[in-house]
């Protein structure tokens, strides 16, 4: 299946943007907010901070940072993407990711799917749908995929050491510039 041009480029530019999405920012919300949230969020074992790896059978793939809050927020700080999520069961969610880019007359991203952690691994490996949409609503591009997702563990301050959980990848080699005429 050959993929729609400008599918590509975004994904590209998606995958660039979340290179270095090691750096994790967290919603904080009022007593308010946290009151009404739903028991069955707080204890959920989606939340917290995820590895995810897009695309786990390509090597050169570059993984990146979520984090599911507890309120239901999902946010990827360095794509700029946000959205939501929610329970429907004690170990499964759907989630809805969502950026808007400013590209010739505009258009957003919505990657969406379902989770299930597996209560042994705290792992989980999902479906995912991205769907390109231009600013007139008219849909540009959609594909899809499976992701996986690893819970990034908290770990003592190792100075030299790699964090546990962060696949390594082959890092793609620079195209071969155009000579200037």
């Amino acid at each position: 299946m050959k993929r729609h041009p400008v599918l590509s480029t975004l994904v590209f530019a998606v995958v660039l943007t979340l290179l270095g999405s090691f750096a994790v920012g967290l919603s904080h919300r009022g007593a308010d907010a946290q009151d009404a949230t739903p028991a069955a969020m707080v204890g959920h074992p989606l939340v917290g901070t995820w590895i995810v790896d897009p695309e786990p059978d390509n090597p050169a793939n570059v993984p990146s940072i979520v984090v599911f809050t507890s309120d239901g927020i999902v946010i990827d700080p360095v794509a700029g993407f946000a959205g939501s999520w929610e329970a429907t069961g004690p170990r499964t969610a759907v989630f809805t990711l969502s950026g808007i880019f400013e590209d010739e007359g505009g258009s957003y991203i919505a990657i969406r799917g379902p989770i299930e952690v597996d209560e042994a691994t705290d792992t989980s490996t999902d479906p995912y749908t991205v769907t390109i949409v231009g600013a007139d609503g008219t849909v540009l591009a959609t594909d899809q995929g499976t992701a996986r997702l690893t819970r990034l563990p908290a770990q003592s301050g190792d100075p030299g050491m790699p964090l546990d959980g962060i696949p390594t990848w082959t890092q793609a080699t620079p195209e071969a510039a155009t000579p200037a005429p």
